[in-house]
């Protein structure tokens, strides 16, 4: 009865348990008197070698094989030194000898195939998280090159699929990096006759209906590269506290919920 319950989150788990893990080995200090090798035929000259498919698969830490090699994104990387966790029948060994990339995000365990190193149905926030995964295995173990398919060319240039989700990721970073609005937008409209309209309703802002409409408010903003402040419209809950950054416009009565404005305002909705 109780694993009936728990098996629709196994898969969950199992990422989570990734996670743990990576996080455990990402936060100690790297012990520098533990040899890299463990008796596996890899020389670390090849840094950057170029791997196909069948050379990387002789390296899947199986007796006789070359090494124990991990891939992601197309970089390979010689895990040797976490065999424990990445040898045979050990719980991450799916991401040793091909590339999974997805799996690292989707928790995708089971059973490899050749489509789990594509990452194109992942969100921009994913990929930004399956970038920070890389980067942990950049400063974990020693890089080993390159393997040719998705992500690089016969000449180990990125290709045209992994300059997209480098894009994607980057994007995701700037978007998560921007300040965060505290108070929905709110409509705007202009007419020659009457000048610039704003106002506010359940829905303004993001188009999604919150509950409430509010009133506007010249919102004063002053960013680092600008020398003048920046006015624009937003809409404010009835019971919000005063704040210095909230203005009523001027000719407009603080309780309405539409007021026309002079001053033409830079931030717009649909």
């Amino acid at each position: 009865m109780v694993l009936s319950y728990v098996k629709p989150y196994v898969r969950h788990i199992i990422v989570v348990g990734l996670a743990v893990f990576l996080f455990i080995i990402f936060s100690k200090e790297p012990n520098k008197n533990q040899p890299e090798s463990f008796g596996f035929d890899d020389n670390p000259d090849d840094e950057h070698k170029l791997f196909t498919e069948l050379e990387l698969a002789q390296y899947d830490g199986k007796p006789g094989s070359r090494g124990l090699f991990l891939v992601i994104l197309g970089h390979v990387y010689n895990v040797e030194s976490g065999a424990k966790h990445y040898g045979p029948g050990e719980a991450y060994n799916m991401f040793v000898a091909h590339d999974a990339s997805r799996s690292f995000i989707t928790g995708e365990f089971e059973d490899y195939n050749s489509e789990l190193s594509d990452v194109s149905s992942l969100t921009d926030s994913e990929l930004k998280s399956l970038v920070k995964w890389k980067s942990f295995y950049d400063k974990t173990y020693p890089y080993r090159g390159k393997l040719v398919g998705r992500y690089f060319d016969e000449r180990g240039e990125l290709t045209e699929y992994h300059r997209l989700v480098l894009e994607r990721s980057a994007k995701a970073e700037l978007e998560e990096a921007k300040p965060k609005q505290e108070y929905p937008s709110c409509n705007v409209e202009w007419k020659e006759e009457t000048g610039t309209r704003v106002w506010c309703t359940t829905r303004s802002g993001d188009g999604i209906d919150r509950g409430w409409v509010g009133k506007p408010r010249r919102y004063i903003t002053k960013q680092p590269s600008e020398k003048e402040k920046v006015p624009y419209c937003v809409c404010v809950p009835d019971d919000n506290s005063s704040s210095s950054s909230l203005v009523p416009f001027e000719n407009c009565d603080a309780s309405s919920e539409t007021c026309f404005v002079k001053a033409s305002l830079d931030h717009k909705t649909e």
